[in-house]
C-alpha cells in the first residue's frame, strides 16, 4: 500500500475537497492507495505532517498539498522510483507565478486556480520517465520507516518555511540518496500558505530559526561548531543583529571590533562554519576585524538530523 499524506487546514476547503475527488477518480481501491487526510487549524504544519505520517498504513508515503491535482500514473511511478535510504521528489507543474526552475520544477500554464484549470492541457503534458539528482521542499515520497519528522518546534507558524530546507539537510547529513522523479503533479501554488498577509515576516523570522539552529543558512560543508561571540566597543544592535549566528559555545570565538565592523566582516561570520572546517586548524586568527580563536574542531550537525 501507498498512503498519500494530506495535511491541511480549513482554509480554502475546496481545494482540499477537489484533490481527494481527483486522488480517487483515477485511484478507487484504497487497500492499493490510501488517503490520510488531516484536518486541524489547532497545530503547526510540521505537526499536521508528522501526525499525518504516524497514522498511514503503507509501507510508502508520499507528502502532497491540498492545491494539487495528480494523474493516471503518478502514484504508480513513484510506488517505483521510492527504495530503502532514498528521499524521491517529484516533480510540480506550476503557472508561471514564480519564474525560478530547477528539478523537480517544470513551468506550464494549465490554470492558476480550479476556476481556471485545464484538465486536458494537463493531461496532455507528459514527461520522459527519468529518475536524476536533486530534490528540495515538502514534495517527496519515501519509505515510511524512513520518514525523520519535520522539526516542528524550530519552525512554528507563522515561521514554517525553512522547515523543508532543515528536513532535506537532515536526509543529506543522515546519508539519504536524494533523487527527482519525473512522476509530476499540477501544483496551483501556495493558496493556503501565502494566504495570510503576514506571511513574508514569517518566511523572515524563518530563516533567522534556521541559522539560531545550524549556524549557517548556505553552506558548503554544512558543519555546525559551539560558537560565542563577543563585541569590543560595540553596541546592543549589533550584538542582536549577530547574535543569531552563535549558540554560545566556547569552542570558537569570534571577537568583533564593533567600531570598525563592516560588510566583509559580517561576510566573514555568515560563512564561518565553511571557513574554519576548510582551514582545519586550532590556533587564533585575525581576518578583517574580526579576531577569531579556535580552540576545538569538534562538530555537532549530527546531533541534529533527528528529533
Amino acid at each position: 500500500m501507498v498512503s498519500l499524506i494530506i495535511p491541511s487546514t480549513t482554509t480554502n476547503k475546496n481545494y482540499t475537497d477537489n484533490i481527494i475527488k481527483n486522488i480517487r477518480e483515477i485511484y478507487s481501491n484504497k487497500q492499493e492507495v490510501e488517503i490520510i487526510l488531516e484536518i486541524n487549524d489547532d497545530v503547526n504544519l510540521g505537526t499536521n505532517y508528522n501526525n499525518s505520517v504516524t497514522k498511514a498504513k503503507g509501507e510508502k508515503i508520499i507528502l502532497l498539498h491540498n492545491d494539487m491535482v495528480i494523474k493516471p500514473g503518478f502514484v504508480e511511478t513513484m510506488d517505483k522510483h521510492i527504495v530503502k535510504n532514498r528521499i524521491t521528489t517529484y516533480t510540480r507543474v506550476e503557472p508561471p507565478i514564480f519564474n525560478d526552475i530547477y528539478p523537480g520544477k517544470v513551468l506550464w500554464d494549465c490554470g492558476k486556480d480550479l476556476e481556471s484549470f485545464s484538465s486536458n492541457k494537463f493531461n496532455q503534458f507528459n514527461i520522459e520517465e527519468s529518475l536524476i539528482d536533486g530534490g528540495s521542499q515538502l514534495f517527496f515520497g519515501c519509505l515510511k520507516e524512513d520518514y525523520i519528522k519535520l522539526d516542528d518546534t524550530t519552525f512554528i507558524p507563522p515561521q514554517m518555511w525553512c522547515s523543508d530546507d532543515d528536513l532535506h539537510l537532515r536526509y543529506k547529513l543522515a546519508g539519504f540518496e536524494c533523487k527527482v522523479s519525473s512522476a509530476h503533479v499540477y501544483h496551483f501554488v501556495s493558496k493556503t500558505s501565502r494566504a495570510s498577509n503576514d506571511y513574508q515576516q514569517g518566511e523572515k523570522q524563518s530563516n533567522i530559526n534556521f541559522i539560531k539552529k545550524w549556524g549557517f543558512r548556505n553552506s558548503i560543508f554544512n558543519v555546525v561548531y559551539k560558537k560565542s561571540l563577543k563585541i569590543n566597543k560595540g553596541y546592543e544592535d549589533l550584538k542582536n543583529h549577530l547574535d543569531i549566528w552563535f549558540n554560545g559555545g566556547e569552542d570558537i570565538i569570534v571577537e568583533v571590533d564593533g567600531g570598525n565592523f563592516n560588510q566583509q566582516d559580517y561576510n566573514i561570520i555568515q560563512q564561518l562554519n565553511d571557513i574554519v572546517k576548510d582551514t582545519n586548524q586550532i590556533g587564533e586568527y585575525k581576518i578583517g576585524n574580526l579576531k577569531i580563536t579556535i580552540n576545538s574542531l569538534n562538530e555537532y550537525q549530527k546531533d541534529l538530523i533527528y528529533i
